[in-house]
């Protein structure tokens, strides 16, 4: 006599598909639901120093605010205004769904209650592959890695249990991604939705050190720049500011080319949901007038490079480039120029350091009347040394470096 499971069994994969399939149908028809579906609450992970930033843009999409914290911030919304985050947020790195939350003090009740709190084989199937990125801080757990280790066995140990099998474990480019977080022995285990959302999709190289997008698009907030005089940017490098500089004036989402692979992991997508928000969003694009931003670079193959992402977006063959020292460039006033000077160790020594500021700090006064600059300075140190006044400074972190965006009035 033969059972449902050998039947099943025959079928090698595409029983753990249909298996899976009646799993996650039973998980969206049962009562229990996950955290984030019981509060409508989410955590965005950003960049260090963007915080009050992001939490200023969280708010303009609609969300409400619960907790700012370094590096993340606690919202609620509604499923329409998350989507709308997901696909036009220009300042938060990445945003996770809780799926559940525990008081955990040792290394065995994690184990235990990860494995019984949630039913994995619901989220994801054995033909998925599946990572997980941890963080502990004040916590009997001490270790993230081992933290995130116990965490894999006990996901591995309940599908082992059902189907007799395990599902891999990636350590990046995983199918399905989860995080967990513990910190004064509270855990939180969350569904990653959206993966690295910094990542736009348009960059297909870079430079020794490129500006990471979401401090290029704060950047471009905070210069307030709406498009009413031509943006330059001298020293463009791989374009990541102007790029940056055109999503914003052209509308164009951030997530416009970011897959949205992670997105649709979630236990109650909303297919016909998210099609609407990305359409309504996309209505909104609009062209980008001719010349009003360009950039060059003395480096040949950073401005091929910066022609090349820029080209990936809509409108980004408007985008102006000629290869220059910006020494060499002809007298043009009445401009916006952004720009990241090289420093450090992308050039060698701090006395070339110093001279390029005073050559850029010449450049504007000499070259640029009637204009307004804000230079990103390598640090507060280098600020002077563009020996111009600085309207203000404003802190910014480039990764773990503290830097200043200077902005100077030329007449």
């Amino acid at each position: 006599m033969f059972s449902v499971g050998n039947i099943l069994g025959a079928f090698g994969d595409f029983s753990g598909k249909i298996r899976f399939l009646i799993d996650r149908i039973s998980l969206l028809r049962s009562h229990e639901t996950m955290e984030y579906q019981n509060h409508n609450r989410y955590f965005a992970q950003v960049a260090g120093s963007l915080e009050s930033h992001a939490k200023a843009e969280l708010e303009e999409f609609g969300a409400r605010i619960i907790q700012e914290v370094p590096r993340g911030i606690a919202f609620r919304c509604d499923t329409q205004t998350l989507y709308r985050i997901v696909y036009g947020s220009r300042l938060v790195q990445r945003i996770l769904a809780p799926l559940v939350s525990f008081n955990c003090h040792s290394e065995k009740y994690l184990f235990s209650q990860a494995g019984k709190a949630l039913d994995w084989t619901s989220l994801f199937s054995l033909t998925q592959s599946f990572g997980i990125e941890s963080n502990v801080s004040a916590s009997h757990i001490n270790h993230s890695l081992y933290a995130g280790q116990l965490l894999k066995d006990a996901i591995c140990d309940q599908f082992r249990a059902k189907y007799d099998q395990r599902p891999d474990f990636k350590s990046s480019g995983a199918d399905i991604n989860f995080n967990l977080h513990l910190r004064n022995n509270r855990a939180t285990l969350s569904l990653d939705i959206t993966g690295s959302m910094h990542k736009r999709g348009y960059r297909s190289g870079g430079g020794e050190a490129p500006l990471q997008e979401t401090l290029a698009a704060a950047i471009i907030r905070l210069t307030g720049w709406k498009g009413e005089k031509p943006l330059l940017d001298p020293m463009c490098g791989s374009g990541t500011l102007l790029a940056e500089a055109l999503m914003s004036q052209c509308q164009i989402p951030a997530s416009h080319l970011h897959s949205d692979r992670d997105l649709r992991n979630l236990p109650d997508f909303d297919a016909a949901l998210w099609q609407q928000v990305r359409s309504e969003l996309d209505s909104r694009i609009i062209p980008l007038p001719e010349g009003l931003i360009s950039g060059s670079d003395q480096n040949p193959q950073s401005v091929r490079i910066a022609q090349t992402n820029l080209r990936q977006l809509p409108f980004g063959e408007k985008v102006g480039f000629q290869t220059s020292r910006f020494q060499d460039l002809p007298v043009s006033g009445s401009k916006c120029i952004i720009t990241n000077p090289p420093y450090g160790i992308r050039l060698g020594d701090d006395s070339s350091t110093r001279r390029l500021y005073n050559e850029l700090g010449d450049f504007l006064k000499r070259k640029c009347p009637d204009s307004e600059a804000y230079v990103l300075c390598g640090s507060k140190e280098l600020v002077p040394e563009l020996r111009l006044r600085a309207h203000w400074k404003k802190s910014l972190k480039n990764g773990n470096l503290e830097v200043k965006l200077a902005k100077i009035i030329i007449k």
